[in-house]
């Protein structure tokens, strides 16, 4: 729906968006969804380390009229990989391989 402005499963073109989509909650906003809401944070303290620090959000697109959505992630620059909890990049890619042959 991003790409194409129209419901990939109705073909509706009235497409809502919600950017930086927040979690429902007792605050007035919310609190944003998190990519990962789970990496460690920057170490510059006795207590920082203890913390999460997320990374990413999302941005949220409703077709108006079936109601079929698409999450669509953002700020994934800092995005560490940690096996361990689950966090990891498939890189397919290539390298040997260019677009020119």
């Amino acid at each position: 729906m991003k790409n194409t402005l129209r419901c990939s499963k109705c073909q509706g073109k009235r497409i809502w968006v919600i950017e930086r989509y927040r979690i429902p909650g007792e605050s007035a906003e919310g609190r944003e969804l998190s990519v990962v809401p789970h990496q460690a944070g920057v170490r510059s303290g006795m207590f920082a380390s203890l913390r999460a620090s997320p990374r990413g959000t999302f941005d949220l697109f409703v077709c108006d009229g079936c109601g079929f959505s698409e999450l669509w992630a953002q700020g994934m620059d800092d995005l560490v990989a940690d096996p361990a909890k689950g966090i990891r990049l498939l890189d397919g890619s290539d390298p040997a391989r260019t677009p020119f042959r």
